[in-house]
């Protein structure tokens, strides 16, 4: 009786342990994923560009500075933020 009992807990962790492994894959993959959109992204930055920020504010690239971007987002009204802060360039 206690025999099968380890036996059960033995296959019940290499479960859990290839549920982890399997989960740290995917999760490593999509990070890899991600870091070359925005890699891409980056290098994309131009002045003129309409782009959207985290926060859902839609704008164009007015200048770009080495970590901040200003933005123009309604006539006369430009904010100032961070180059890493833009999720996505529009078309």
């Amino acid at each position: 009786m206690l025999g099968d009992i380890a036996v059960v807990s033995l296959v019940l962790l290499a479960f859990i342990a290839i549920f982890i492994l399997i989960s740290q894959i995917i999760s490593h993959r999509n990070l890899k994923k991600k870091k070359a959109y925005f890699e891409t992204l980056h290098k994309e930055l131009k002045p003129g560009k309409k782009v959207m920020l985290t926060g859902g504010i839609y704008g164009k690239i007015i200048s770009l500075g080495e970590d901040t971007v200003i933005i123009n987002v309604a006539k006369d009204v430009n904010i100032k933020v961070s180059r890493y802060s833009i999720s996505e360039i529009l078309n």
